[in-house]
């Protein structure tokens, strides 16, 4: 076949690409016009053509991949075939050019796009149905199918949005079935079109529900001769070892590290030789900080396909698994580092951190835009900065060290001038980088200490460049800093450089990379200071803070954020993807989906909205729950002491009436401990009492399962994402209204943004937040439609407030229940007495009574 089919210009990058490869192989993708025309090519990599299907997401349906014979022949080999058919499964086309490229021959055609299946609404929904494939899988026993009418519903929805695209607001609250209600049409959606669908979530419970449990059941009941359902959990770098990083790690282990992590290098070693999975969720005990900071997967130290352990390498296969996923699930941090990737890299149709994918679904979507400003932002803290000069040497060990043992002893010119640059040079910056960053930090906790609170935020609004820490030093500080590690990045490059020329090796190779991931994160964290502390003028608005938070180990870190991500998300992300799903137990704020709305920038015009729906909980709340609201505590912003002594009492007595079986829910950690001490010696040993902070999240709620009657102290992660189904939860205690801080930068920059519009800050934002917040608490009691319990808010501005009303029309419509807090203390008995609940604790009451 004539060269003729392509473009001139395609004609002309292929051949200088060879050339400059010195006529070795180069693989290419490229796309042809309606005509069949070549009209775009880039290069996609360089050696045997076969390494190119190591590469997820390389090409996409309707492209072709190219490559060159050498030896002018353009019969396609064994492998040049194996590749063809390999990717014609993937709707990818296949040809071979010579290296002039004169001639060049199509093994396989692109195939044509072919008209997309559009999915029946109903037979979709029909597979959720008592008669279902479904309802098949499941069959009896714990996981027996229930039928829910409103996740049919949802999932007809989810189809029409698949057919038509756009986007959708779906609200399902608990026991709708939402996961299975657009994973169905997705995976059926796979199966006809060939397209995959990423689901994000924002916790690890709905992450694994999905993985481990959702879809696996899912693919038995929709699998069929022809087409088996696939999915994949696709994590971010940092999650997986890498295993070049791990064998460096060991091999250098004398001067990276000391006696006990050289012990935990070698356990993990032996742990790497066994896992499947490679990712921090399959080690037993997590590792420490610096070792895992050795061995962690980086995408800007990654070697790829000049990795010695590349076929191996646990990234790489769950991105392959990932590419030829019908679903894969990630989470909102992955999704919106994929944003930004893309956003600074103008690439929308080939693979950058996830695969390309044009259908998303946003399960837990109200924390998106939170999520997406700390991605889209940036962050430096003084123990990060520490770590990253710790790499380079801390106490005789790291990189610097490893270098000068490589240099030493050698006796050409180039290394005797690269010694030097080690010993003087980048010793003497590394030891600047350090006094200057110990100044600056230093200077910033003394302007910390004059604002309240035990976790102090000084938010940086323009005037803080005239605050006079600049004069006290934090001036000259911050130049000697950027100034340090300036030149610290520069001198590790022109090391880097030098030993590239003189040892091309592979292992040589992969120190490389982190000596030039180290100089890339110098400059990351010098732009990181520039844009928190002395940002230039004229940039897009953006919300900076500092602040200083832990106990344990102290750690002050600055951030800068975009104000206003609206237009952001909806340019980048909502306008882009031609189906997106939100969805969540907690869309709508008092019926209404506006905040969300304006939250995202889905109300910008022209809007993309096709449906908005809630599709209430199928339990019957009026018979299995109870809400009571006392009206005669005192308000905790009036009488913040008097209130925690409140929380106190409520707590103890409602535990004799229930047995224990309580969830008490917080607004800060603050109010959690003081409680905790509170109540601590009035429940004595009758119930185990777990407190946030005092054990690990996991353990404490397995242990409050297992308990059956204890009582658990939480704050923000135990209001959404936490499932205990049956009787060992019976009672959920929330403390107040949770109201975010607007002090807090970044609500409060938010609010001043809302006021100068016009608007009512308080109205507009606070309140619905706080309705959505409290509707996930309280969806924590009511699992399943067996479960009965009671619900008491200890706060009564929402029934004396004007704006009450509107929260209390967001929450599922219990048996209400509004007096003195003998009279709701009351109705909680006669509930408890009607369901069994408490029954062992009455008799031993009544029994102390005579």
């Amino acid at each position: 076949m004539s060269a003729e089919r392509l473009a001139p210009a395609v004609r002309d990058l292929l051949r200088s690409e060879i050339a400059a490869a010195r006529g070795r192989e180069v693989s290419f993708v490229a796309r042809a016009d309606a005509n069949g025309l070549i009209v775009e090519a880039r290069v996609v990599a360089r050696g045997t053509v076969d390494a190119v299907l190591a590469l997820p997401g390389i090409a996409v349906r309707g492209e072709l991949l190219l490559h060159n014979h050498p030896s002018g022949v353009l019969e396609p080999s064994g492998a040049d075939l194996s590749v063809a058919a390999r990717l014609h499964d993937d709707g990818v086309g296949f040809g071979i050019v010579d290296n002039d490229v004169t001639d060049c021959y199509v093994v396989v055609e692109c195939p044509r796009p072919r008209a997309t299946t559009r999915l029946d609404p109903i037979d979709v929904a029909a597979l959720l149905a008592t008669s279902g494939p479904v309802a098949r899988a499941l069959g009896g026993g714990a996981n027996s199918f229930e039928d829910r009418p409103s996740q049919r519903d949802m999932a007809a929805y989810v189809a029409d949005l698949y057919n038509d695209g756009g986007v959708g607001l779906l609200e399902a609250g608990t026991g709708v079935g939402k996961s299975f209600a657009y994973l169905v049409p997705a995976l059926v959606w796979a199966r006809e079109n060939g397209e995959r669908t990423v689901v994000s979530t924002n916790t690890i419970n709905l992450q694994e529900q999905l993985v481990g449990k959702d879809l696996p059941i899912l693919a038995r009941a929709l699998g069929t001769g022809d087409h088996s359902p696939t999915f994949a959990l696709l994590k971010g770098w940092r999650n997986y070892v890498c295993l070049a990083r791990l064998e460096q790690a060991r091999e250098q282990g004398d001067s990276l590290f000391e006696d006990e992590r050289r012990a935990e290098l070698d356990a993990l070693a032996a742990w790497a030789g066994r896992t499947s999975d490679g990712s921090l969720a399959d080690l037993t005990d997590e590792p420490t900080a610096d070792v895992w900071d050795a061995v962690a997967a980086e995408s800007d130290l990654c070697t790829r396909l000049k990795c010695p352990h590349f076929d191996r390498c646990f990234l790489f296969q769950a991105r392959r698994r990932a590419a030829e996923a019908d679903v894969v699930v990630v989470n909102h941090h992955l999704l919106a580092s994929d944003l930004a990737v893309r956003m600074a890299s103008d690439n929308w149709q080939e693979a950058a951190v996830l695969p390309p994918y044009r259908r998303l679904v946003l399960d837990e979507a109200h924390h998106l835009e939170d999520v997406a400003a700390m991605h889209l932002g940036a962050q430096v803290s003084l123990l990060g900065v520490q770590r990253l000069l710790s790499r380079l040497e801390k106490n005789g060990r790291g990189l610097l060290p490893t270098l000068r043992s490589i240099l030493f002893g050698r006796d050409d010119l180039l290394s005797a001038a690269s010694r030097d640059i080690v010993q003087q040079g980048l010793a003497d910056a590394l030891a600047a980088a350090r006094r200057a960053a110990d100044d600056v930090f230093t200077r910033l906790t003394r302007r910390l200490d004059g604002e309240p609170g035990p976790a102090p935020v000084l938010r940086l609004r323009d005037e803080f460049l005239s605050d006079a820490v600049w004069e006290e030093g934090l001036r000259v500080g911050l130049d000697n800093l950027l100034l340090a590690f300036s030149r610290l990045s520069e001198g590790v490059a022109t090391i880097a450089d030098r030993l590239a020329l003189d040892d091309p090796s592979e292992r040589r190779a992969q120190l490389l990379g982190e000596l030039r991931g180290v100089g890339r994160r110098l400059d990351a964290a010098a732009a990181g200071l520039t844009a928190t502390l002395r940002p230039p003028p004229g940039g897009p608005a953006a919300v900076r803070w500092v602040e200083r938070r832990g106990r344990k180990t102290p750690n002050v870190t600055l951030a800068a954020v975009p104000l206003d991500l609206a237009p952001i998300l909806k340019d980048n992300l909502f306008d882009r993807i031609e189906t997106v799903v939100l969805t969540s137990a907690t869309l709508a704020a008092g019926g209404d989906f506006s905040f969300l709305e304006e939250r995202l920038g889905l109300d910008l015009p022209p809007t993309r909205i096709k449906v908005r729906e809630i599709h209430a909980s199928p339990f019957d709340f009026p018979s299995q729950c109870v809400f009571g609201i006392p009206t005669d505590l005192p308000e905790p912003r009036d009488d913040e002491a008097g209130h925690g002594a409140a929380v106190a009492r409520v707590l103890v007595e409602l535990a004799h009436a229930s047995d224990g079986g309580m969830f008490v829910l917080f607004t800060s950690h603050a109010a959690l401990r003081r409680a905790a001490e509170a109540v601590r010696d009035a429940i004595g040993g009758r119930w185990p009492l777990f407190v946030q902070g005092e054990g690990q999240r996991d353990h404490l709620l397995r242990r409050f399962r297992e308990a059956g009657s204890g009582i658990l102290l939480g704050t923000d992660s135990f209001w959404e994402g936490v499932d205990v189904p049956g009787r060992a939860l019976r009672v959920l205690i929330l403390a107040k209204l949770p109201f975010k801080v607007p002090t807090e930068p970044l609500t409060a920059a938010r609010l001043e943004r809302l006021e100068a519009r016009g608007l009512n800050g308080f109205a507009h934002y606070l309140v619905p937040n706080a309705a959505l917040k409290l509707k996930q608490g309280f969806g924590r009691l009511i699992r399943s439609r067996v479960d009965v319990g009671a619900v008491v808010l200890l706060d009564r501005r929402v029934v004396t407030k004007r704006y009450g009303a509107m929260i209390l029309d967001g929450l599922p419509p219990a048996t209400r229940v509004v007096g003195d807090w003998g009279d709701v203390l009351g109705a909680c008995e006669d509930f408890f007495a009607r369901h069994g609940i408490g029954e062992e604790a009455r008799a031993v009451e009544e029994g102390r009574g005579r």
